[in-house]
């Protein structure tokens, strides 16, 4: 049977790949909440503002806990 655990590195590398994907996908969110309010989509700005910047910093937050991990 093939033993399945990863190495120092492989398991690095893995955090690392994780951590550029939460940083991507943050920065995603923060484009598509300022689209949605310069194009003054049928939403409320407060909610579009405080929900678009919790989901990115908790994505940020990700992204500084694998990155804190590949580092390990």
């Amino acid at each position: 049977m093939k033993n399945n655990k990863l190495t120092k590195r492989e398991r690095q590398e893995l955090f690392a790949q994780a951590n550029k994907f939460f940083v991507d996908i943050a920065k995603l969110i923060f484009a598509g909440v300022i689209l949605a309010g310069i194009l003054k989509q049928d939403v409320n700005f407060w909610w579009l503002i405080i929900g678009g910047a919790t989901v990115m910093f908790i994505m940020l937050y990700a992204a500084y806990l694998m990155y804190l991990n590949s580092k390990k």
